[in-house]
């Protein structure tokens, strides 16, 4: 875990969309979504549920934040 996964995670469960936040951050929404995904990876849980019209923290992205 660093300090940019922690960076998109918080800014991603503020704006709950992934291009207002890469906009936000002044980085690509690929690369934010890697940061997320990394993240998720190495927690061992999914922090954010995603559907093509909606971004939604999950029970443990809530309690991770």
């Amino acid at each position: 875990m660093n300090t940019v996964q922690l960076e998109c995670f918080i800014t991603v469960a503020e704006y709950l969309n992934f291009s207002k936040a890469s906009r936000a951050l002044k980085i690509t929404q690929p690369a934010v979504s890697h940061q997320i995904q990394t993240l998720e990876e190495e927690l061992g849980v999914k922090l954010f549920s995603r559907t093509s019209k909606s971004v939604t923290l999950t029970r443990e992205g809530s309690l991770f934040l």
